[in-house]
């Protein structure tokens, strides 16, 4: 009997021990690591370098908004200076190329830049930018450019065009001569003359369209078109 009692608690035992607790299990949620949408900060220019292009004659600078021209096959449209200024008429107390110096320095580390706009026959409109002497033989068949540094050349009564090799940081744009070219007849609008200055490639939208604060346009209107 006392084997019998022993057998049933063994067994008893053994029923008990084949339950398990089961583990009280926390489900940990794995969020993957998503990075915000990149936010590309609005355009905004600080540059407001005023400018302007100007006929020079002795000491005094006029600011130029509309020439009338006859274009004819390699000749001279017009030398055109610039300047940082926004004034109609500046009188220069000392000459040209110092006081271009001293007022642009003020001003730095901007750069001074050109963009020329025309209508051809055929349907096209033409816009290009002007940043280096290279440039200036885009559409070398209509308009011949040519780009100019006075103050390195001050002192000299007679100096050419800034060539490509031997432009450097330090070069000053202080003039542009445009001159008609073998196709000139092909365009039929007002051609349009704008200098600007820029801090960097920001200020021109994808299409090379300048869109910053600080630019001058002027107009040179070919003989037979209305301006």
């Amino acid at each position: 009997m006392k084997r019998l009692g022993l057998l049933f608690l063994g067994c008893l035992i053994l029923c008990c021990g084949c339950e398990k607790e089961e583990p009280n299990l926390k489900i940990k949620t794995v969020t993957p690591d998503v990075s915000p949408e990149e936010v590309v900060p609005a355009y905004e220019d600080l540059n407001h370098t005023p400018i302007g292009i100007y006929s020079l004659n002795g000491n005094t600078l006029t600011k130029l908004t509309t020439i009338h021209k006859q274009l004819n096959v390699e000749e001279d449209i017009g030398v055109f200076q610039v300047y940082p200024s926004n004034e109609d008429t500046i009188y220069l107390d000392k000459g040209f190329a110092d006081s271009y110096y001293e007022k642009w320095m003020s001003y730095q580390p901007v750069k001074l830049g050109f963009n020329l706009s025309f209508h051809l026959t055929s349907g096209e409109d033409v816009s290009y930018n002007i940043y280096y002497p290279s440039d200036c033989m885009n559409r070398w068949e209509h308009l011949m450019n040519y780009l100019y540094d006075d103050y390195a050349n001050r002192g000299k009564g007679f100096y050419s065009h800034i060539e490509s090799e031997e432009y450097t940081e330090n070069t000053l744009y202080t003039a542009i001569k445009i001159q008609s070219s073998y196709q000139v007849s092909e365009i039929d609008s007002p051609i349009l003359l704008t200098a600007f200055t820029y801090d960097g490639f920001d200020d021109f939208d994808e299409n090379g369209k300048y869109r910053g604060n600080s630019s001058y346009t002027m107009t040179i209107c070919p003989e037979g078109i209305n301006c």
